[in-house]
């Protein structure tokens, strides 16, 4: 299909007496433009929470992907096996502190998330990971202003559903989630309706 499409547009462009070397060079730029599109619009701008899926189960042999998968749906063994792939693979300081942390979160392991938060680039995932260990450790008025921070409305908004839960304000708490997911697209908004649908069921009926 791919292919075709881009002999359609070559043929046009021939037809205009546009030079072999221009149809080559535009026949390449359509084809990363046609795979390239799509699986974007899938990692940063997709909502649909079945197509997402689908993608995401098709990705076992790209591990970084993969791993947005087996956490959501809480597969042990299978995270387990995904964050040691990676961690073999990424040997870079930040790239490992980023794993060893979302290995810290899935098992809730505070002095685990303490020792590699530090390491973590950019600032914006490090702060909000700050936040979440705020959030553990009860320190909710702390927390609170580390969200307000929060340059993305989505990290704002999942913070202070995390405080309001831990308050024991559900309704506020459900209201917040559904502002979460109103922010979230790609494999973000996979990864956080999933957790919703364990955690607050509520916001995403």
């Amino acid at each position: 299909m791919v292919y075709l499409f881009i002999f359609i547009i070559s043929a046009i462009l021939a037809s205009l007496n546009v030079t072999l070397p221009y149809i080559f060079g535009n026949g390449f730029l359509i084809a990363v433009l046609f795979l390239g599109v799509p699986y974007c619009y899938m990692l940063f701008r997709e909502t649909n929470m079945d197509r997402l899926e689908k993608f995401l189960i098709r990705q076992r042999r790209k591990p970084a992907l993969y791993l947005f998968y087996v956490s959501a749906n809480r597969q042990d063994e299978e995270f387990e096996r995904v964050i040691d792939q990676l961690l073999r693979k990424y040997k870079q300081p930040a790239r490992q502190a980023l794993y060893k942390v979302v290995h810290g979160v899935y098992h809730k392991n505070i002095s685990t998330l303490k020792n590699e938060i530090p390491h973590i680039r950019p600032i914006q995932y490090r702060q909000y990971y700050e936040a979440y260990v705020q959030i553990e450790e009860g320190k909710l008025e702390q927390a609170r202003a580390s969200a307000a921070q929060m340059a993305k409305p989505w990290m704002r908004y999942a913070l202070l559903c995390e405080i309001e839960l831990k308050s024991g304000n559900r309704s506020e708490a459900i209201a917040l989630a559904r502002e979460t997911l109103r922010h979230c697209k790609g494999l973000q908004r996979y990864l956080v309706h999933k957790g919703y649908e364990l955690e607050l069921p509520e916001a995403v009926a």
